[in-house]
């Protein structure tokens, strides 16, 4: 989460260069507009959002096989305490 937000703040915003060199700033402004900085980030910003959410499903997928597998321990061990019980009952 942190390198996420961290990396989102530092996309959009200027370098740190140009608070030692303010004479750079039209230079940076002409890069900005030149190679269209802003509509990158903003095309970095939705990939950002599209892998976080990909990463937030497959680990809710994957959260839900494991809780299925426990299921089916569960259901697997109440079956074994039945046949235990009605196998003492009959047989004892």
């Amino acid at each position: 989460m942190q390198q996420r937000t961290v990396g989102r703040v530092e996309i959009g915003e200027k370098p740190d260069l140009l608070w030692d060199h303010p004479e750079l700033e039209r230079l940076y402004a002409r890069l900005q507009e030149e190679y269209e900085l802003t509509e990158r980030a903003r095309a970095v910003e939705r990939k950002f959002d599209l892998i976080a959410r990909t990463a937030t499903t497959a680990l809710d997928l994957q959260q839900t096989r494991h809780l299925l597998r426990v299921e089916w321990y569960i259901v697997i061990l109440i079956l074994a305490s039945i046949l235990l019980t009605l196998y003492d009952m009959f047989w004892s």
